[in-house]
């Protein structure tokens, strides 16, 4: 999810919103303004109206940025690094660097978000009972009332056990810890995500065909579909390719290449070959990293001309090693333990015979929705 707006940084996390949160905020305060509050509390000034108003978004965005924390704290401090922090037109998403490898981590990761929702529903609740006993008017219990119950629709929300809710990863990673396959496991806590987003869109567009004030839920239930069915098809993509093995997937490495000539020049060489290979590039102070003939596809048609192998080449500080006879779900669990998506893969006789690319399955994670939004779909 692209920041527009750069907001500062929390524990080492970049924080920022995208432009459509601005015109969901701008909404909420008016619906407070104009209708909700000067009918829960009459008698008050429109002064009074629109500032608390205001005040009630500022706080309500606040605590869906406090649940992307919980989070993403919980994810640093069991070795998962958070790229970003993002409020964005249906709430927030948080990037994170790998996935868990652990289901009890995923448990911990995912279950923090509506526990931190759920401490601000009691918080608010406790001062807007306190603040209705010590002050006659009415908008600041109101105001704390509102965003009590707002935080607990946010927890119970996401704890529906349908992904990408948090809810749905609390299921995958029970279902982990049972049947040890992490992608089965995410697979069906999306097929549930899938059901859930449908039976949302259903209601949704039910209602507005009926003249109902349902739109928000349409729109929840299409951007929960979406998401769950992407997730979906990520899973059971990788719960395939770990049932491969590494001789089979990877690339053959074949004679290395200067890093100095042109990408249309070693399309040159590669052209007529059925399967994908790699070369190993080499500059002035040797092997510099491997460029594949599916990098050189990836190139622009128009740029090949003036591109070099260089600028193309993956370096080795991207790679992690594997062995020709090992398992595909060992390699895959490495290299998204260290963060690092490329292979180089030795023979017995430790020579490199292969290239491998997790790149286009290893994802950053984005988090779970949050009340009315939905994770970085």
């Amino acid at each position: 999810m692209r920041q527009s707006i750069r907001l500062g940084t929390i524990s080492g996390i970049p924080v920022g919103i995208n432009w459509g949160l601005l015109l969901v905020a701008a909404f909420y305060i008016f619906n407070l303004a104009a209708g909700i509050l000067p009918a829960s509390v009459p008698g008050q000034t429109s002064t009074a109206y629109w500032a608390f108003a205001a005040v009630s978004v500022v706080l309500f965005f606040g605590s869906i940025l406090a649940h992307e924390l919980g989070h993403s704290i919980v994810a640093q401090r069991n070795g998962i690094n958070v790229r970003a922090i993002t409020l964005w037109l249906l709430g927030g998403v948080a990037e994170l660097e790998k996935e868990a490898n652990d289901p009890g981590v995923e448990f911990r990761i995912a279950i923090a978000g509506p526990a931190v929702s759920v401490a601000l529903a009691v918080l608010f609740g406790g001062a807007a009972v306190v603040s209705s006993i010590l002050f006659s008017s009415g908008l600041l219990s109101f105001t704390f009332g509102y965003l009590a119950l707002a935080n607990g629709v946010l927890a119970a929300f996401n704890l529906l056990p349908a992904a990408p809710l948090d809810g749905g990863r609390v299921l995958a990673a029970a279902l982990w810890r049972k049947n040890k396959n992490r992608h089965v496991s995410r697979a069906t806590a999306a097929k549930a995500g899938q059901v859930f987003g449908s039976v949302l869109l259903a209601v949704g567009v039910f209602g507005i065909l009926s003249g109902g004030g349902t739109f928000v839920l349409a729109i929840l239930g299409f951007f929960l579909l979406s998401a769950a069915g992407a997730e979906r098809r990520r899973a059971e993509t990788l719960n395939a390719f770990t049932k491969t093995d590494v001789a089979s997937a990877m690339q053959p490495l074949v004679a290395p290449v200067s890093g100095g000539i042109t990408v249309a020049g070693l399309e040159a060489m590669s052209t007529g070959l059925e399967r994908p290979i790699a070369y190993p590039v080499w500059g002035p102070g040797g092997a510099t990293g491997i460029v594949s003939s599916a990098a050189v596809n990836d190139t622009p048609v128009f740029q090949r001309v003036s591109t070099l192998v260089g600028d193309i080449t993956v370096g080795w500080d991207r790679f992690v090693s594997a062995n020709l006879n090992e398992e595909m779900s060992e390699v895959l669990r490495r290299s998204q333990a260290e963060g690092k998506p490329h292979v180089i893969v030795y023979d017995r006789d430790s020579r490199q015979v292969g290239y491998l690319s997790f790149e286009s399955n290893l994802i950053p994670l984005r988090d779970q929705m949050s009340s009315t939004q939905v994770r970085g779909a």
